[in-house]
């Protein structure tokens, strides 16, 4: 009997032992995994004899949404990075690559999300722009629970990205690059497996708007900080939801508050808020790829994008470029 407890308190031991090593080398080396130096060449090869006085950033949404293409005129000239996975973190470095190369824009747009504080990048996007930090995996070294289990999604995306790291090559950044100044959307038909969820059940799940969470919400503060003392525009836009998500993303109230209080605290900083039922047709699902009641993301289609970008053009002329904000 006695030998069968030391063998199982053993067990346990080595069990724990494996569990925090494995964590503890794979939180604090996980930026191994990656080489950092395929964005920024590229980059600079591609900016070197354009010129840009806009610069577009933001997540999936805002790829899917904001397009250089239906917004270019004689006036504004746009380079942009708002894709997928790029949450504030990432955002905030990248600003800080681009005005490396090129310097700082006359204007950032920024799509901004209603999930924005509590948004986080994967490690492999942030070593496309030189972050090498730890995932986090070991927040809480001394859970009773196994941390290989309790961080499950973060290793899961860890593992992912290292598998993607193979794929890429300064080359494919380059590629990339091209791509995104070019497009301009994808139709809802081209994705048969995206759908908008139109039927309004009696009960779904409400999200509540959360600007103090635990993501990359200082990032975005730190953001907007630099922006502001490199004398720059910068216009928020608000994307539509499909009405399912933004009913949803119930605490509507809360958010346009905080974005309020951005907009009085950073004079350069104008919001623009397309979602809304009296300026876009939220209740057309032929307007989204997604979303839908008890969903909290929502990305509008390419029929979508045309109807949007065509508001954005008008609005930007607002903006005039050659004003000075004042110091905070």
């Amino acid at each position: 009997m006695k030998n069968k407890i030391v063998k199982t308190l053993l067990f346990i031991f080595f069990i724990i032992f494996f569990d925090r090593t494995i964590s503890l080398l794979i939180s604090k080396y996980n930026h191994l995994f990656f080489k950092n130096n395929y964005l920024e060449k590229p980059l600079s090869e591609y900016l070197k004899n354009k010129e840009y006085n806009t610069l577009i950033l933001g997540t999936s949404r805002t790829y899917e949404a904001i397009h250089p293409k239906l917004l270019e005129s004689e006036r504004i000239s746009l380079f942009k990075w708002g894709y997928v996975g790029h949450g504030p973190k990432y955002n905030y470095y990248f600003y800080k690559l681009y005005k490396k190369i090129k310097g700082p824009p006359k204007l950032v747009i920024y799509g901004i999300d209603y999930f924005i504080y509590w948004s986080v990048t994967s490690p492999l996007a942030l070593s496309e722009v030189k972050v090498n930090k730890s995932n986090g995996l070991l927040e809480n070294f001394f859970s009773p629970t196994l941390l290989l289990l309790k961080n499950k999604s973060k290793t899961d995306i860890l593992f992912n990205d290292v598998l993607n790291s193979f794929k890429i090559s300064e080359l494919s950044f380059h590629n990339k690059i091209v791509d995104i100044q070019n497009y301009t959307g994808v139709r809802k038909s081209a994705l048969p497996n995206s759908k908008v969820y139109t039927k309004k059940p009696s009960k779904y799940k409400r999200i509540p708007f959360r600007h103090k969470a635990g993501g990359e919400g200082r990032y975005f503060a730190k953001m907007l900080n630099e922006i502001h003392e490199d004398n720059v525009k910068i216009a928020l836009i608000v994307i539509p939801d499909y009405i399912g998500t933004l009913k949803t993303n119930s605490f509507q109230r809360a958010f346009k508050k905080h974005l309020q209080k951005l907009a009085k605290k950073y004079n350069n900083l104008k919001v623009f808020n397309y979602c809304n039922e009296k300026k876009f047709a939220l209740e057309d699902e032929s307007l989204f790829l997604n979303g839908g009641y008890g969903y909290g993301n929502s990305h509008v289609s390419k029929e979508g994008a045309r109807i949007l970008n065509q508001m954005l053009k008008k609005d930007l002329g607002e903006i005039n470029f050659s004003e000075t904000p004042r110091t905070l």
